[in-house]
């Protein structure tokens, strides 16, 4: 590991004054620009849930293959990682463990910008400005603790520029949707980040002469409203799911507003809604909103003008991580008020690949490579998976006569 423990915590202790070069000198809060390919694209790899913990060490590996797998296949200009990423375990093993995701970033040149999720602080073993200092101190990272400025650690913007100007041409808005609630129950944007937000967007609207810069907004836990766009059923209505903190409501995908994706168990939202989703539609500038947090979740539902969602878990679990992965969002410059994006599974990874026989008299095989293990496990579960959803998706959508996976 290539950074000292010792060193981690001294940076921590120094959050008050740390600094990043390219930080926008407004409030803290704005990372440093990233900017349009000359042909106008611009690719973006959401990333959530890796929940790397005190496992077995060759699951370990496998998963930091995968990752730096999917990384090279994607080829992203940013990555957006949404929290839940190291749970627990020692500090030198969690600091191991982030070292493991940020050194593929770093060794790509690809940059990060980092927030955090329910889990990543739960046990009190870093705080959340100790872990942000952590990813920090690799030169990947651009993301921000906005310090005393707002509630959390981690809400702050990423603005694209122009591909010929230092015109703000797109935005991101990277938000702590914090962990816990009074109640124990899951957390929810604070009222000084939704300010906070409504005044950016605000200014940003100014410096656009008057009209709202198109963005994206990426947080660990999805809005209350995900209700609103499901259709509420009977809870006799096969592969319906229950509707959290209620014991008596049951919901399916609505295909009136479903443009992709599964609902592979129920939303996980705050129990509080603090208005932070009234508030983006008054704004008029977000295309859509990509949450992680719920594991199995693929969808992507419209409410209110506004897509919402879903980024499975990035972790390899043999036959039910298989259809985990990340998602890709790409942009068009020439059409800002656009976007699109699908999920890179961990079994598409090896779609254009087989095992061949000469490869076992290939100089380069290792038989106990992560890499041979990677493809091997992912490959075996794959069929595996083909069958799970010949039964569970294809078959039942037969019989009922709708749809459960938009595909």
């Amino acid at each position: 590991m290539r950074k000292s423990i010792i060193f981690f915590l001294c940076l921590a202790l120094c959050l008050p004054m740390f600094t990043v070069s390219g930080f926008a000198a407004d409030d803290g809060t704005t990372a440093q620009a990233q900017r349009f390919n000359p042909d106008g694209s611009f690719k973006i790899l959401h990333l959530t849930d890796f929940h790397k913990n005190s496992e077995d060490p060759e699951k370990n590996n496998i998963n930091t293959y995968l990752l730096k797998k999917m990384v090279q296949k994607t080829q992203p200009d940013l990555a957006v990682l949404t929290g839940d990423l190291v749970m627990d375990g020692p500090r030198e093993e969690i600091l191991e463990n982030i070292d493991a995701i940020m050194s593929i970033f770093d060794e790509f040149e690809i940059p990060v910008a980092v927030t955090f999720g329910n889990h990543d602080s739960e046990k009190g073993i870093f705080t959340r400005e100790e872990l942000m200092a952590v990813y920090n101190s690799y030169p990947c990272s651009i993301s921000i603790d906005d310090g005393a400025l707002l509630p959390g650690c981690g809400t702050y913007t990423v603005p694209i520029l122009a591909s010929n100007s230092n015109k703000t041409a797109f935005n991101l808005w990277i938000v702590d949707s914090g962990d816990y609630d009074e109640g124990n129950r899951y957390g929810y944007v604070q009222t000084e980040q939704i300010e906070w937000y409504v005044q950016k967007s605000n200014a940003l609207k100014a410096q656009n002469g008057g009209k709202p810069v198109n963005s994206l907004m990426f947080q660990h836990i999805i809005v209350p409203e995900i209700y609103d766009t499901l259709l509420e059923t009977s809870r006799f209505t096969p592969f319906a799911v229950k509707r959290i903190y209620e014991d008596d409501r049951y919901y399916i995908l609505n295909p009136e507003n479903t443009n992709a994706g599964r609902l592979g168990e129920y939303p996980c939202p705050p129990y509080h809604n603090n208005g932070q989703f009234d508030a983006i539609v008054g704004q008029g500038d977000v295309l859509a909103m990509f949450f992680g947090h719920d594991h199995d979740n693929t969808f992507n539902v419209t409410y209110k003008g506004i897509d919402l969602v879903a980024t499975p878990k990035a972790k390899f679990e043999g036959s039910y991580g298989v259809k985990h992965g990340g998602r890709l969002i790409t942009l068009n410059e020439a059409d800002t008020g656009t976007y699109q994006t699908k999920v890179i599974t961990f079994a598409s990874l090896y779609e254009d690949e087989s095992f061949k026989l000469s490869d076992l008299f290939s100089p380069d095989f290792k038989l106990n490579s992560a890499e041979t293990k990677a493809k091997a496990s992912v490959k075996f579960f794959s069929l595996i998976s083909k069958l799970e959803y010949l039964f569970t998706v294809i078959i039942p959508e037969l019989i009922l006569g709708r749809k459960l996976d938009y595909r």
